[in-house]
């Protein structure tokens, strides 16, 4: 009887022991930055224009720039140095040529040139990289029915756009403008997309031009050369997917107070199958020979775990900090993370937020430097 009641303490510590191990594990994954201090920042300082909110938002480092609006009220873009210092404002509110209706999102080209995207589906605003207007350029019959949602260039001036039907299927487009027919990459309309569970897959290119595309439900990236061709998929099958729970649904009203967001239920209730899930990925940076996937996966503290790789796939390291898992709004570039003010260390308010809501108001954005001790050497 003893050696039985001896045993199965054993193994009650042996399983707790297990379990603290990985707990640990979990809440020791280092934060991809350097400092919480960060080394530039836009948007608070005497310098320049204050904002109501930072959504999207454009770096070049090839110009030394970096590009602002207002999501909330984008009547102008600023233009700043990459150390923070306000440059000029360019554009306007308004329905003319060169005006903007509603500033969604944009993409720079090698020449520093801005291709801007507002309401109007039909054309893309061209500006110079000191803000003069250039021309608008008209998109392809395929391009004009649907909603942009993100834009980018490769090396050669090939603009690839992932944009959403009115069936809310997702397709990807590569366009060499002006020489030959659009041609599309991908598609993918499984997904249920309502109200806040509108999952955006995310979009790369790195310095060989290579296309990347994160899977909407599993964890998966899909990789096509310049010529459109799928080279492959590199998947991790084993990865436990992230439900999507009632508590995912408090928000911030604009008073900064917790509140459910209306008809939750009924959107809850409307999700079936895959679509009751995050996606296990929701965000993919390339920074030299290094990709960075941002997973649905949180840590103790409600940051993001991040998995770092090799171009070839090969783990290089882990890593954890806040993003938005709707729309990556992080861009990691030149060993530096730019992103949105968003992170909240304060677990009162994290642990009591939905994963549907920014963890802070993103006012101004912020830079860092990236952590030199999350990779494998």
């Amino acid at each position: 009887m003893k050696i039985k009641i001896l045993l199965i303490l054993f193994l009650v510590l042996l399983s707790s022991f297990f379990l603290t191990n990985c707990l640990e594990k979990k809440s020791h994954i280092p934060e991809l930055i350097e400092s919480r201090e960060p080394i530039h920042t836009f948007g608070n300082s005497e310098a320049g224009p204050f904002y109501k909110f930072i959504w999207n938002y454009l770096v070049d480092p090839n110009m030394h720039r970096v590009y602002l609006w207002d999501y909330l009220s984008p009547d102008a873009i600023d233009a700043y140095d990459l150390n923070g210092k306000h440059l000029f404002t360019f554009g306007k509110r308004g329905s003319g040529p060169t005006d903007f209706l509603a500033l969604y999102n944009a993409a720079v080209d090698s020449s520093g040139n801005l291709w801007i995207n507002d309401s109007n589906r039909k054309t893309l605003k061209v500006f110079s990289k000191n803000g003069e207007y250039l021309r608008n350029v008209s998109l392809p019959s395929e391009i004009q029915s649907i909603y942009i949602k993100k834009m980018i260039f490769n090396r050669y001036d090939e603009l690839y756009i992932l944009g959403q039907d009115s069936e809310n299927c997702i397709s990807v487009w590569k366009l060499d403008l002006g020489k030959t027919d659009p041609k599309k990459l991908y598609e993918e309309g499984r997904r249920k997309r309502i109200a806040l569970i509108d999952f955006v897959p995310d979009i790369a290119v790195d310095k060989d031009s290579k296309v990347y595309i994160t899977d909407s439900f599993d964890y998966t990236i899909h990789i096509y050369d310049r010529e459109g061709k799928l080279i492959k998929s590199y998947s991790e099958k084993k990865r436990k997917k992230e439900p999507i729970e009632e508590g995912d649904f408090n928000i911030f009203d604009e008073g900064l107070r917790i509140v459910k967001f209306p008809n939750y239920q009924e959107i809850l209730d409307q999700l079936k199958g895959p679509s009751k899930y995050f996606p296990a990925i929701f965000g993919i940076n390339i920074d030299g020979d290094f990709i960075y996937v941002w997973t649905s996966e949180m840590d103790e503290q409600r940051r993001y775990i991040i998995n770092i790789y090799d171009r070839n796939f090969k783990k290089r390291g882990q890593a954890c900090y806040f993003n938005f898992v709707k729309d990556n709004v992080a861009k990691i570039i030149e060993g530096k993370l730019y992103i949105p003010r968003i992170e909240n260390y304060d677990l009162k308010i994290t642990k009591n937020l939905g994963r549907f809501s920014f963890f802070n108001v993103p006012d101004h954005l912020c830079v860092y430097p990236i952590s030199k001790n999350i990779l494998k050497m």
